[in-house]
C-alpha cells in the first residue's frame, strides 16, 4: 500500500512539472524603448528602456497579452520566450489605456513554435491560491511567486486613473512584473497590473472578465473601450436625506447629482432621480452591488460588462415613483 502511494505521489508531481513547464514556455519578456512627450518643451522629450512581462494567448495566429503601461509611448519592442536567448521584433496591435492591456504581434511567426497558448478562467474566490510569472528586477530569469487573492473590488488603475474592478493578491509584485500573468488551475485569472510600494506584498491584477471585455471589444478589428453611464451619485446612507428623496426603509439606491451632456442617458435620467438597479441588481445605500454571496463592490461593475452600443435597464426612483429605463 506505502509502495503504491509513493508512485502515485511520484506521478502526481511529474504531471505539475510538465503543466508548469509548459506554462513557463509561455511566459514572455518584454524590451520596451519608449519616448515620453513633453509637450511645453518637445526638444526635451525623455526617452528611456524599460522591461515588464506578458504572456501567450490565441488570436489571430498567436498574441501576446501584457500591460499597456509597459508599451506606452513605445518607440521600439523587442520580446523573448523563456528559455530562449533570441529577441524578435514586436508591435502594439491594441492598446487599451483605460484597463492597462495590450496586444502586441511578431511578424516573425517562429517566435511562437511550440508554445502553448494560455487560456483564461473565471474571476477567483478570496483565499483562492495563484502563482504570478514574470521577469521583475532582480534577476534576468523567470520569476514565480505564489500567493492567495485577497480581495476583490473596484480600484483606481494607476496607468488610466479610471476605476475598474481589480485583484489584490499577497504574492510579491516588483518592477518588471508588469503583465505577466497570474495563474490558477492552469489559466489565467488576472495579469499583473500594479503595487503599493509602502505596503508588503500588496499588488493588483485585472482580472480576467475585464481582460475578456477587451478581447471581446477587439473582434472587430478596432478598440471601442469601456461604456461609462455618464452620471455622478452620491451616497444615501443619510437618513435625513433618504426622507428627503421620499425612499421608503426598503429602498436602497444612490442620488443621482449630475448627468453629463453628451451621455447617453442625458434626458432619460434626472438629477435628482435616485437609481435603484443596474439589470435588475439592486444598489446598497452605499453605492454597491452584491455581486457575489456577501460580496460588495461599486455598482459600476454591471455598466463595465457591458459592450459599447448595448442596451442596459435601469431602475430609478423619480418623485416618489419607480421608473423603469433603457439606455
Amino acid at each position: 500500500m506505502k509502495k503504491l502511494i509513493y508512485i502515485l505521489t511520484i506521478i502526481l508531481l511529474s504531471i505539475n512539472i510538465q503543466a508548469n513547464t509548459k506554462i513557463e514556455e509561455s511566459i514572455v519578456k518584454i524590451y520596451a524603448v519608449s519616448k515620453t512627450p513633453n509637450y511645453t518643451t518637445p526638444w526635451n522629450s525623455n526617452i528611456k528602456r524599460s522591461h515588464g512581462s506578458g504572456s501567450i494567448i490565441n488570436g489571430n495566429g498567436k498574441r501576446i497579452l501584457t500591460n499597456a503601461h509597459v508599451v506606452a509611448n513605445q518607440t521600439f519592442i523587442e520580446v523573448k520566450r523563456y528559455g530562449s536567448s533570441k529577441r524578435y521584433e514586436a508591435k502594439v496591435e491594441y492598446i487599451s489605456h483605460q484597463a492597462d492591456l495590450a496586444i502586441l504581434t511578431v511578424k516573425d511567426k517562429s517566435f511562437f513554435k511550440g508554445a502553448k497558448s494560455l487560456t483564461f478562467g473565471e474571476l477567483p474566490t478570496i483565499r483562492q491560491e495563484v502563482t504570478v510569472y514574470g521577469f521583475p528586477m532582480g534577476g534576468d530569469s523567470l520569476s514565480a511567486s505564489t500567493g492567495i487573492v485577497s480581495r476583490i473590488e473596484h480600484n483606481m488603475y494607476a496607468h488610466s486613473k479610471e476605476i475598474f474592478l481589480s485583484i489584490q493578491i499577497d504574492a510579491a509584485v516588483n518592477p518588471g512584473s508588469s503583465g505577466g500573468p497570474a495563474i490558477s488551475n492552469g489559466k489565467i485569472v488576472g495579469v499583473v497590473m500594479q503595487q503599493i510600494s509602502q505596503s508588503q506584498n500588496l499588488g493588483y491584477l485585472v482580472p480576467a472578465e475585464i481582460v475578456k471585455h477587451f478581447l471581446d471589444d477587439i473582434k472587430d478589428k478596432k478598440y471601442d473601450g469601456f461604456p461609462h453611464l455618464g452620471v455622478g451619485s452620491q451616497k444615501l446612507e443619510n437618513e435625513a436625506l433618504r426622507s428627503v428623496n421620499k425612499m421608503d426603509k426598503d429602498i436602497t439606491g444612490v442620488l443621482i447629482i449630475d448627468v453629463a451632456e453628451k451621455s447617453p442617458a442625458h434626458d432619460k435620467i434626472k438629477p435628482g432621480d435616485v437609481l435603484l438597479s443596474v439589470d435588475n441588481n439592486k444598489i446598497e445605500n452605499d453605492g454597491t452591488v452584491e455581486f457575489r454571496h456577501h460580496q460588495f463592490t461599486s455598482y459600476k461593475y454591471y455598466i463595465d460588462k457591458k459592450q459599447l452600443g448595448e442596451t442596459i435597464s435601469l431602475r430609478v426612483l423619480r418623485d416618489g415613483k419607480k421608473k423603469e429605463l433603457f439606455i
